[in-house]
């Protein structure tokens, strides 16, 4: 073995120098077993040919189109093609603790905003960030792992809508077929599915401080019946590392000889045929562009941004906006329209005492690293955003909540770097930063972060151009609603967490809050309701959950882009399932009921292959 070259003017030799390299080499062998490349069906992208031809072609290996390539590739006499823009996962997706760091990596598509009028005003150009995943499990690979379902109304009001069989008691059955909960015994869940559910419960002190606080003020525990109230809610987390949608439909079909999958293959746009037919996709991969044929159906699960850039390609979306760009119309409908996305704000913050949190020291993160590395355990095993959350109806006004409440702790000193993350992720203006950074050093903080679950502000997808590799427009629209009612609802928020640290539970945090001086706010006094109105249009972001741009519904809806069966109006041989058919966005995090509709889709398509028709 070779010996250690150190730097050190007393180095070691002989047997301690082999015991320490044999610990380095342990490390980084444990570092390297956390990439899961291995788990997937092998790369078919370089076989692929112009012309080839399958049963099912599958736009986007995420959330949704996992689980539709998955349960497609179960029946052994379809052939089966999954198309994915981006690459298999890296390791540095498995460490569920780095989650913020993928923002913005080779596994992002990168996405920005279009300068807004009145959101992401303290952001450079006006423009927020869109964090979109670009690997193999989509934004299931780079998202915060929390797993909820929504309320009740939520679906039922898609029933209520004209949305026939996606009420809550139609699509709870979908859930339940996925789900795998593990060590927790809750009936409401489903055992024995692909997609592996843990419950963890955060070691932080402030976590029963925070518990204690919601008693006090009247709340209990959160219900889909009834959804105001508090949970450690489920998290896509198993043995330590993040369990994508990938991880959970995908790699069990590693073997299917029927499954084949091409990453690093970006669809630009679907062939029509005769009689309104999809025939097959236009696919971008190693340096060409090729044609490949589907006998049976296309099935666009490319997310929110780009399956309506896709259909808007191909010549199904706004008349008047594909004129505009000379691309030929195929079919009129409301392509990229309805796009909704839970607002978030992270400008509440508060200085707490020592005894609010597990003491750490930075000697004390190397620890860390070394305990996941080897055990897969630890702090690092966990999401840095507590899955401890609260929705509320501060007003009181109804039972359905009007925010998501989230906390983030932050260690004095940043010996985690999870401010830094913060600030980076949502692009917070100097000044922010500035204020932060100074109290950091005194003394721990917590973020206590609103987040509006029905937003009233709605805005679009658009082409940038003719070139279907062109990026899209995002018009995301933020605080656009003409009564203001996003605004008052963060306020609200904003005015709830102020009572909750007012608690005698929450008081024996000394919780200190810190005022910051937004340079387009100075104007307004300190705490006032301008000052945070103003404060919300300069930094509030998303929360990753872009939805509703292939709107479903029945075909007396104007608005709609899909039936209830997820086929587009007027077409054939073509479905939309992923997130963006979501006709109102459900008030919670959106991971868990995107692959809901994966799984419900992928059902739709054998009943109606079964029963002969899937053209109707």
């Amino acid at each position: 073995m070779m010996e250690f070259a150190s730097p050190c003017p007393v180095s070691l030799t002989g047997p301690p120098s082999h015991m320490f390299m044999t610990l380095i080499n342990t490390i980084m062998t444990s570092q390297c077993l956390l990439s899961p490349a291995n788990l997937f069906p092998s790369d078919h992208a370089t076989h692929l040919k112009d012309g080839d031809q399958f049963d099912f072609i599958v736009v986007g290996g995420g959330s949704a189109g996992s689980r539709v390539a998955s349960r497609l590739s179960e029946n052994p006499k379809w052939k089966v093609l999954l198309l994915e823009a981006g690459g298999y996962p890296s390791a540095n997706t498995e460490i569920p603790a780095t989650f913020s760091s993928l923002a913005g990596s080779d596994q992002d598509w990168g996405y920005t905003s279009e300068p807004c009028k009145n959101a992401c005003l303290g952001v450079k150009e006006r423009r927020c960030s869109c964090p979109r995943g670009k690997t193999l499990g989509g934004s299931s690979a780079i998202n915060g792992m929390l797993y909820l379902r929504g309320s009740r109304k939520d679906y039922d009001t898609w029933a209520n809508d004209g949305n026939v069989g996606w009420d809550f008691d139609s699509v709870l059955e979908h859930f339940r077929r996925i789900e795998d909960l593990q060590g927790v015994d809750d009936e409401r869940f489903g055992k024995g599915g692909d997609l592996k559910l843990v419950q963890q419960i955060s070691p932080q002190p402030i976590r029963k401080g925070l518990l204690e606080a919601y008693n006090e003020l009247g709340y209990g525990a959160y219900k889909e019946e009834k959804p105001i109230g508090y949970f450690d809610f489920y998290t896509n987390i198993w043995k330590g590392t993040r369990y994508s949608a990938a991880k959970a439909f995908l790699a069990k079909a590693k073997e299917r000889r029927n499954l084949y999958i091409a990453l690093k293959a970006q669809v630009g746009k679907v062939t029509i045929g005769e009689d309104l037919s999809v025939t097959g996709v236009e696919v971008r991969t190693n340096g060409r562009i090729i044609k490949i044929k589907a006998t049976k159906e296309v099935v666009l699960s490319a997310g929110s941004v780009n399956s309506p850039q896709i259909l808007m390609n191909s010549g199904i979306g706004p008349e008047d906006h594909l004129k505009e760009l000379g691309v030929p119309l195929v079919k009129n409908l409301k392509v990229g329209q309805n796009l909704q996305d839970h607002l978030l704000f992270a400008g509440v913050m508060y200085n707490v005492v020592d005894n609010a949190f597990v003491p750490k020291t930075a000697e004390d993160v190397i620890d860390d690293w070394y305990q996941y590395l080897r055990h897969r355990t630890g702090p690092l095993s966990m999401t840095t955003i507590e899955n401890f959350m609260f929705f509320a109806d501060p007003m009181g006004n109804t039972e359905d909540p009007s925010v998501q409440l989230y906390y983030i702790p932050m260690y004095k000193n940043d010996v985690y770097g999870g401010l830094k993350a913060v600030q980076t992720l949502y692009k917070l203006p100097e000044e922010v930063r500035a204020v932060q950074n100074e109290s950091i050093e005194k003394s721990h903080g917590i973020f206590l972060i609103p987040t509006l679950t029905h937003p009233k502000s709605v805005g679009q997808i658009l082409l940038r151009s003719a070139d279907p590799y062109d990026t899209p427009k995002i018009f995301t629209n933020y605080l656009s609603d003409p009564e203001g009612e996003d605004l008052q609802a963060l306020l609200d928020g904003v005015r709830f967490f102020q009572n909750l640290t007012a608690t005698r539970a929450f008081s024996r945090y000394n919780p200190e809050r810190l005022h910051f001086p937004f340079k387009n706010c100075r104007r307004h006094a300190p705490d006032s309701d301008d000052y945070w109105k103003c404060a919300f249009r300069n930094i509030a972001s998303t929360v990753y959950h872009l939805a509703g741009t292939c709107k479903m519904g029945p075909k007396s809806d104007p608005d709609a882009v899909v039936d209830p069966r997820l086929r587009i109006h007027g077409m054939r041989g073509i479905r939309v399932i992923d997130a963006s058919i979501m006709p109102k966005l459900v008030s919670c995090n959106t991971n868990g009921p995107t692959m809901m509709i994966g799984e419900k889709g992928a059902s739709m398509i054998y009943e109606d292959w079964r029963e002969g028709r899937a053209e109707l």
